[in-house]
């Protein structure tokens, strides 16, 4: 078999399961629109903890700076403790939203699990005895829970990795060019290298 079929049967392969995927996770459309709404939600109030830390640090540093004196001390206290506050809600909602999109997505790979399991069960009932005369005993489940395992691990990396870095670096991105433009470009630069790093490395490892 040549390399460019080889790629071609690949490609099918993945189109194909990607639809039986995407064909299941309809069934559970409002929980997986939920899971990324509070997967970017938990993400975005991670990120505006720095943030506001540093307002925190630029209203202090801006107070002790100034000689004489300009703000009250009673008004300065309020001013930190409002920062403080700020940071503490930022860090629950954080917190929050990640508890329920632990739940909503530890819902959707369960009943996802089980339909896909309990479908190809069904399906391996169905097929005509020769085709299990030559397989071992247990075979036939044992595949069926590897892919029910798989996708498993599929739906929550991609939720808990690939969604929530791209949700970071639209963030990033929004906040480098409120606040200093040519950061972007750096940015950019240094995830390229990065990136490329990672490749090289994983290409060695394997």
């Amino acid at each position: 078999m040549s390399r460019r079929n080889l790629v071609h049967r690949i490609n099918l392969t993945f189109a194909l399961r990607m639809k039986i995927l995407l064909k299941y996770l309809s069934r559970y459309r409002g929980f997986v629109f939920l899971s990324f709404l509070l997967a970017t939600f938990n993400i975005g109030f991670s990120l505006c903890d720095p943030i506001v830390y540093g307002w925190l640090i630029d209203k202090v540093k801006g107070a002790l700076d100034l000689k004489p004196r300009m703000i009250e001390e009673s008004a300065f206290m309020l001013t930190v403790c409002k920062y403080i506050l700020g940071l503490i809600g930022v860090a629950m909602l954080s917190r929050i939203a990640k508890a329920f999109q632990d739940y909503t997505v530890n819902t959707v790979i369960q009943r996802f699990g089980a339909d896909v399991y309990t479908d190809g069960l069904k399906q391996a009932l169905q097929l005509p005895y020769q085709k299990f005369e030559d397989q071992r005993s247990g075979e036939t489940l044992s595949v069926l829970e590897k892919v029910r395992t798989d996708s498993e691990k599929f739906m929550s990396l991609f939720v808990n990795i690939v969604f929530s870095t791209l949700v970071s670096i639209v963030f990033v991105i929004i906040v480098a060019s409120i606040i200093f433009p040519p950061i972007i470009l750096v940015y950019t630069i240094g995830a390229i290298l990065l990136s490329l790093l990672m490749a090289v490395l994983s290409k060695k490892i394997k």
